[in-house]
């Protein structure tokens, strides 16, 4: 993947980096009479197209993990546009919006450039070895298809083309129905997967795991489950990937370079050799007590609610919860997925080691209910007490600020996913996973359940996962507790893992989740709130787990980031403006 990032720069000098959306691909792109006439320049197509697709932007910060604080489970900085996203009328979330205005360029990006490369690479084709032409081809449907796939569940029906427009058809282009569109992709994936590596060497570039992973996810989207058990199955059945034994090692740089079990499908990489190229992933979620943490993205209670007990029960229905010490007999996955107050999180925040805080990591306890902080000293061995603590949170005062921005900060979690105490966090070379098989064992179990297709393959799909936490086994058999188990796994395995909208617009629970006040932890740690409520026995709030914070709301921490999404327009984001000015045969979204 290294040699996909190193040629950008020249991609940029021979595509444009500044194409947007549809009508900017074949007036900035290398479609000449000649191009594409050898191996070396169709790889170099390829190379722009993994080069769209590696969607981040300010720090290298993987947009999907961004676009996760428009969800419930993930609260962003009040005026950041997946926060605004996800308050709805309440934000405003309004048309240009800059979340919902730069993701469709970036599908039609990658949409442009392998359109553009499938097409031209015919005329390299006999100057080609047919292994590499097949494969090559292979990756640019993939990506193509993967593009689409956001696309849909982001904005529903897209504009749908597979081949290099004409500037006389950009006014031409209608919307194609999602169902319509997945099928279409499904061939696309089915010819890649017959000549793609199941093990490539680079962990960068797509395989044939990906390729009907993906093809299982367009599946799922459509509620086409028999394809999605179908693709799942192949890709269980072939044994080509397995669990990694420790859930944490999946998001730390050595755990990846490991990759133990093959968990990890295919993941944004950043290359090692060059220190400019990385990620600031987690420096947007450590706390501001760290010396020089930028704090900005963090989880909500109902994240934190979402993870059992060690009895496998839901916080209210197990005896094991204690509210007074709500950490305390939880499934393992909370405490690697986030820091609660109280835990210890070592980190290497600065550059320049210095001592004697930073030697070179930082150690401190997480503290949000005193103004101060507790340092370790690395030249005595012990805590100081250090005054002054910008997470610091009052019984009276019960928003969170952080910082010196004064902007509104999360409700008293902090993210450990993707932290890695052995490396520079303005640094991060960790790279963002996109599939991993965790995810293939609950999209066959779930499209079973679906299915009315429920047998010992199923349940064991489910406890492959749960079991690495150390869950007991499932053991309820019936079709609703089954997949209120599925979705409560996907919730709490795959926090911040880019899943989540993708998950509660197929359910149908975007507008039950995301219309509440998010709240958070404890304002008095010695007057702990109330377990919430989670409905009644068969509702979409139980079925979900959605938790109810009504009767308890005055003793935990508040955020002004309130969800308003109770309009059924929010189940879509709207189309650009400007491409409904270029081109009116596209009609807007409803209700935009």
């Amino acid at each position: 993947m290294k040699n996909f990032i190193y040629l950008a720069v020249l991609l940029c000098l021979v595509w444009g980096c500044k194409e947007e959306f549809l009508d900017r691909q074949p007036l900035d792109s290398p479609s000449t009479s000649t191009f594409y006439s050898n191996e070396a320049e169709i790889r170099l197509g390829l190379t722009g197209v993994y080069s769209a697709a590696f969607w981040a932007r300010a720090g290298n910060v993987p947009d999907l993990k961004r676009i996760e604080g428009a969800t419930d489970l993930v609260i962003s900085r009040k005026t950041d546009p997946e926060s605004l996203i996800a308050q709805g009328d309440n934000g405003p979330f309004i048309q240009g919006n800059a979340w919902s205005e730069n993701a469709w360029g970036q599908g039609y990006r990658v949409i442009a450039r392998a359109n553009d490369m499938l097409s031209g690479m015919e005329r390299g084709k006999s100057a080609t070895p047919l292994a590499s032409y097949n494969k090559m081809r292979a990756e640019a449907l993939t990506l193509r298809a993967w593009a689409y796939f956001n696309l849909m569940v982001w904005y529903g029906d897209p504009v749908f083309y597979t081949k290099p427009l004409l500037p006389e058809e950009y006014e031409t282009q209608t919307r194609t129905p999602v169902a319509t569109v997945a099928k279409e992709l499904y061939k696309d994936l089915d010819e890649a997967y017959a000549v793609l590596d199941a093990a490539p060497s680079d962990r960068g570039r797509v395989n044939k795991a990906f390729a009907y992973g993906l093809k299982a996810r367009l599946a799922m989207l459509t509620k086409d489950y028999a394809t999605a058990a179908a693709s799942c199955k192949t890709i269980i059945d072939a044994n080509l990937h397995g669990l990694n034994p420790s859930f944490p090692n999946l998001f730390t740089l050595a755990g990846q370079n490991a990759n133990a079990g093959r968990e990890i499908i295919w993941a944004m990489v950043y290359p090692n050799d060059n220190p400019n190229i990385s990620s600031w992933i987690s420096v947007g979620y450590t706390p501001r007590q760290t010396l020089g943490a930028q704090s900005n993205n963090f989880p909500t209670q109902a994240m934190v609610d979402k993870f059992e007990c060690t009895d496998g029960l839901r916080i209210d229905e197990s005896p094991l919860y204690d509210p007074a010490n709500p950490a305390k007999n939880r499934d393992k996955r909370l405490r690697w997925t986030l820091h609660m107050p109280g835990d210890t999180i070592e980190t290497r925040m600065a550059v320049n080691a210095s001592l004697p805080y930073q030697n070179p990591n930082q150690r401190f306890i997480f503290t949000i209910h005193r103004d101060s902080i507790f340092r370790w000293n690395w030249n005595t061995s012990k805590f100081d007490i250090v005054k002054g603590n910008p997470d610091f949170v009052t019984s009276t005062n019960g928003v969170w600020q952080f910082g010196a921005t004064g902007a509104v900060g999360g409700v008293g979690y902090v993210w450990r996913k993707y932290t890695d105490p052995a490396q520079y966090q303005w640094e991060l070379k960790t790279g963002y996973i996109v599939m991993r098989y965790a995810e293939i064992l609950l999209m066959y179990a779930e499209a079973q359940i679906e299915l009315g297709v429920i047998d010992a393959s199923v349940t064991k799909a489910i406890n492959d996962v749960r079991q690495r936490a150390g869950q007991p086994a499932v053991t309820q058999l019936t079709a609703a507790k089954l997949r209120q188990t599925v979705r409560r796994e996907r919730a709490v395995e795959f926090a911040i893992e880019g899943l989540r909208l993708f998950d509660i617009r197929r359910w149908g629970i975007a507008l039950d989740v995301l219309n509440t006040q998010i709240v958070g932890a404890a304002r008095n740690p010695n007057d702990p709130p109330a377990k919430p409520s989670f409905g009644g026995a068969g509702s979409v709030q139980d079925l979900n787990d959605i938790p109810d914070y009504s009767a308890s709301a005055a003793k935990r921490i508040s955020s002004r980031n309130e969800r308003r999404l109770n309009s059924s327009k929010h189940l879509l984001w709207p189309l650009p403006i400007g491409e409904l000015d270029k081109n009116k045969k596209l009609t807007q979204n409803p209700g935009w």
